[in-house]
């Protein structure tokens, strides 16, 4: 770790020409709530619990499940920017408020989910900067195979991967599109090296150092009204370095399979190497962060990961159409203990397969499904 009068690397990216709200992204499982808490413990800045707004957002834009529902605004005489200048009055007094009752001056948020809504964020916020981190994608499966373990699809290898695998697959392209305005970080680095790679994101953001990013964990706990946060992390904890490598202890060899067969060129892209838990290359020489436009030099050397195209975000990130979208009441069958144990033991029997036998029972169970 730099001493206390360390400076950010002079090859680290230049200062973001933008000073608005600063939105982190990145893939569930990725570090994001670590990331959050110690931004949030900066003096100037206010990042809360992850909110979804954006998801709001699309429901005032679209009436959910309303036939007429997409442009009951425009038929009262409302524009877009009409519209949206409303919206971010609205979301900014929301967002600026708690802000101010936490004596900080600049405001962000944290959602991975918004992944799929930078388009909407960019435009209603022209000043936004956006702040992805990404982890090996091992690290990520393990850790929501884990949290989603009741669930038999959010905690299956498969779906895990797949969103890894969407989710950063789309902040490449955003970052292509956006290169001024993004910047990304990795888990490992952060973790094994706080100071440097806190001190050229503050740079990046045009805000002055604070040792209190640093104890995070000392801020957080001392005005917290809850200890455990979003992805079940305590805020009272300090940084842990062995969490890097926890996951090769726990994971299991058939997702370990599924991660080396559906991982491995992403994890190329961000500078893994998919069976080893350090990053094997910096994401920048001689810098620990990435800027958008070197993303945007890298996706030209990866054309077979086909990053310039936009993958389809998930069916809770679009307007709810009801010509493709109804609502059908929950099943209270899933929720009985009985169900529930066949299903862990499904999913026990599952992990035990060889990675082409699950995809295989999969695809058999998506057929009859539909």
């Amino acid at each position: 770790m730099q001493g206390a009068d360390a400076s950010p690397s002079a090859g680290g990216p230049a200062p973001a020409p933008f000073h608005g709200p600063i939105f982190i992204l990145g893939a569930m499982g990725s570090g994001t709530t670590l990331l959050r808490l110690m931004l949030d413990s900066h003096e100037r800045i206010a990042i809360p619990h992850e909110t979804g707004f954006m998801r709001a957002y699309n429901a005032q834009r679209y009436i959910p499940l309303k036939f007429s529902g997409a442009n009951w605004a425009t038929r009262m005489g409302w524009s877009r920017d009409e519209f949206d200048a409303l919206c971010r009055d609205f979301y900014d007094t929301i967002f600026t408020r708690y802000a101010t009752e936490h004596g900080k001056a600049r405001w962000g948020e944290k959602t991975p989910l918004h992944t799929w809504h930078v388009d909407h964020i960019a435009r209603l916020f022209p000043d936004a900067v956006f702040v992805a981190i990404v982890r090996h994608p091992g690290a990520s499966v393990a850790s929501n195979v884990r949290r989603f373990a009741q669930n038999p699809k959010w905690g299956s290898a498969n779906w895990t991967a797949n969103q890894y695998l969407r989710n950063n697959h789309e902040l490449a392209r955003q970052a292509a599109r956006r290169p001024r305005r993004f910047v990304f970080l990795r888990y490992e680095d952060l973790v094994r090296q706080p100071e440097p790679v806190m001190r050229e994101l503050l740079q990046w953001l045009g805000e002055p150092w604070s040792d209190s990013v640093l104890e995070h964990h000392a801020v957080q706990a001392s005005r917290a009204t809850q200890v455990q946060v979003e992805g079940r992390t305590r805020v009272d904890e300090p940084v842990d370095v062995s969490r890097i490598t926890r996951w090769t202890k726990t994971i299991d060899e058939p997702t370990r399979e599924i991660v080396r067969t559906q991982l491995s060129r992403i994890a190329t892209f961000y500078g893994y190497d998919v069976d080893q838990p350090l990053p094997a290359r910096p994401l920048r020489k001689g810098a620990l962060l990435m800027s958008g436009m070197d993303v945007r030099r890298r996706i030209d050397r990866f054309p077979d990961l086909g990053l310039r195209t936009r993958p389809e975000p998930g069916l809770p990130e679009l307007p709810f159409n009801p010509r493709k979208v109804k609502l059908v009441p929950y099943d209270t069958a899933i929720a009985q203990p009985s169900v529930g144990f066949a299903r862990r033991v499904a999913r026990a029997v599952m992990r035990r397969l060889p990675a082409r036998a699950q995809a295989t029972v999969l695809g058999v169970r998506r057929r009859s499904r539909r």
